[in-house]
């Protein structure tokens, strides 16, 4: 499990290194904006998104560097959603990672323009990487704006706004949380195992696991809201005003992310023998303090 776990981090730290080659920007009018990017962009982020697509990657034999701008695109937009979302006039929060949120530090005008900079450069990147044939391309950058737009995190994002409240039914939470959050994540294997040329079956699976796991950590981050250790965490306890601790309770809670992550392990079972690092990387999400 350790030869694993630094498996993992060997990749988060290649990740790291590719998003500076990605976001440098020498231009000297645009420092500021340079300067948001990039307080957000490196901020602690685990990388589990571009990770994930690289575990799925080499589940189908595709080398890490054929998806370098893939999953480096899929940390943009994560990212790019986070500065959106802590807006005031979004969920208002101030701390993200342990930091003041940017748009305290830098603004919210300078905010916004770097969420929207970091969501079109994930395109752009995709889109210049001459290693991968136009055909994919197309299917992955379809898939990142389906999962971004109307019919995925924005939507999300939408009902989140209008909907979420401390008598929250399960039906809308469920919408919020798989358009918002677990989409992305679904998404991350998605496009991996597009680009490794799986089937049908095998991206189901991929899809099913991701839906599961992302549901399993988002109550563990609701879990941590409730309960966890401001400090540890990197943001304020109790921030959010509905969730499926505020709905079902700690305990009941408890048992779901169980449930979930069952599912999780159960849907990629077809993988035996090539699963090992997604049966890793879901026991080091749901063991996380932050």
């Amino acid at each position: 499990m350790n030869q694993i776990k630094a498996a993992l981090y060997e990749m988060q730290g290649y990740i790291d290194k590719k998003l500076q080659e990605y976001l440098t920007i020498n231009e000297p009018l645009l420092k500021g904006l340079a300067d948001s990017i990039h307080y957000s962009l490196f901020s602690g982020g685990k990388r589990i998104r571009p990770i994930f697509c690289l575990i799925v990657g080499d589940i189908f034999h595709v080398p890490k560097e054929k998806l370098t701008s893939v999953a480096c695109a899929l940390e943009m937009i994560h990212t790019a959603s986070l500065i959106m979302d802590d807006l005031p006039h979004m969920d208002d929060e101030r701390m993200r990672r342990g930091k003041t949120a940017n748009h305290l530090v830098y603004g919210q005008d300078v905010a916004s323009l770097a969420s929207i900079g970091l969501l079109t450069r994930a395109y752009e990147v995709v889109l210049n990487d001459e290693g991968l044939p136009d055909a994919k391309k197309t299917k992955v950058v379809s898939k990142l704006a389906e999962v971004v737009g109307i019919s995925g995190m924005v939507g999300g994002q939408f009902a989140d706004l209008k909907y979420l409240n401390a008598s929250i039914e399960y039906p809308t939470l469920e919408y919020i949380h798989t358009h918002k959050t677990a989409s992305l994540f679904m998404a991350s294997g998605e496009v991996a195992a597009i680009i490794g040329d799986a089937s049908a079956g095998e991206i189901d699976a991929i899809r099913n696991y991701a839906g599961n796991l992302g549901f399993a950590f988002q109550i563990s981050d609701d879990l941590l809201d409730a309960t966890g250790d401001e400090s540890e965490m990197g943001k304020s306890a109790n921030s959010d005003k509905g969730n499926f601790v505020t709905l079902f309770g700690v305990d009941k809670s408890k048992k779901l992310m169980v449930k979930y992550t069952s599912d999780a392990v159960n849907a990629i079972k077809l993988f035996d023998g090539r699963n090992v690092k997604l049966l890793a990387l879901s026991q080091m999400l749901l063991a996380r303090k932050s």
